[in-house]
């Protein structure tokens, strides 16, 4: 058994799913860690004393502290969820691997500037401590499969790929940017383009091109949040087209069909029904991936190096660099 143990005791790290239903549709660390066999949830933390008081009563965890070093020395974990503000997540992460934590599971973005984000690196790099960053997509099998089928030219030529996404480009649009890393590899040329949404925020929802070094060129568009959350991702090869909508719950494939019309044209057909992705259940297959990495010695399938990698793409288009 793993025993495992959470700092952030907002909606993605026990405020969501059973027993408390959240608005969010991920899971949280919570249920994640209490759905996984091998895994026991032994402690909590968060500052602020009334969040915490009702996450150990929903999830039926005693254990519950208000400051890390004290949840680390009393539970002695060997798995650690940080889902804290991201400007706090450099020194758990210390304090973590400083105890012997094992695996960690962090909260996007890995920092909140990319100087801290870079000593998060430096620092879990040094350490013999697993770091997964939870950019979601990278774990469910339906979007590992997707990678996967994309990296090994299942689609063929990649043609086209487009995106739409809401609530900022280092919130939101670094899980775009982070999925579209894992299909198509480091993009050679990133420039922001006209228009977006909430452009005099902190974070504002930009446009954005990425181009990769097959010269496959991805467009990134942004919606206003205000009217609607949206997540999806279209990518159209010469071999057939892959889709995810529903905030990247539903998966739709299509496949090139011969025609016997006499003046007719090849065409796109779907290839089965629409399908769930899983999303839902993320953080739990981020979980095994993690517990999975301890055991062989790999990297998980998001590590931080690679969260890094993804938000300095994001900073850059944020500011327009």
């Amino acid at each position: 058994m793993y025993r495992a143990a959470i700092v952030g005791c907002g909606r993605i790290g026990t405020g969501t799913g059973n027993p408390s239903q959240g608005h969010s549709r991920i899971k949280s660390h919570a249920e994640a860690y209490l759905n996984s066999p091998n895994v026991d949830l032994v402690g909590l933390c968060d500052p602020d004393s009334a969040p915490l008081a009702r996450a150990s009563s929903a999830w039926g965890v005693a254990a519950a502290f208000e400051d890390v070093e004290t949840l680390l020395t009393t539970t002695h974990p060997d798995l650690l969820s940080v889902c804290a503000p991201p400007n706090e997540h450099v020194d758990i992460l210390r304090l973590a691997i400083q105890a012997g934590v094992r695996g960690i599971i962090l909260e996007k973005p890995v920092a909140q500037n990319l100087s801290i984000a870079h000593e998060a690196l430096v620092l879990t790099q040094s350490s013999n401590t697993r770091v997964a960053v939870n950019y979601t997509r990278r774990f469910p099998p339906a979007y590992r499969a997707a990678i996967e089928s994309i990296r090994s030219g299942g689609l063929g030529r990649i043609q086209h790929v487009h995106g739409i996404y809401t609530r900022g480009i280092v919130n939101n649009g670094s899980h775009m940017i982070d999925l579209l890393r894992a299909m198509l590899g480091e993009p050679v040329r990133v420039a922001r383009l006209p228009g977006g949404c909430d452009l005099d925020s902190s974070d504002p929802s930009v446009a954005a091109l990425l181009v990769f070094d097959n010269g496959v060129e991805a467009c990134l568009g942004a919606a206003d949040g205000a009217a609607f959350n949206v997540f999806d991702l279209d990518i159209l090869g010469t071999k057939g087209r892959i889709s995810f909508t529903d905030l990247g719950h539903v998966v739709q494939k299509f496949r090139v069909d011969d025609t016997t019309a006499e003046h007719g044209f090849r065409q796109l057909s779907p290839a089965g029904d629409q399908q769930s992705t899983h999303l839902a259940d993320a953080v739990r297959y981020a979980v095994e991936n993690l517990i999975q990495s301890i055991e062989t010695g790999g990297d998980p399938l998001c590590s931080i190096a690679e969260g890094y990698a993804s938000l300095e793409i994001a900073i850059r288009l944020r500011d327009n660099q």
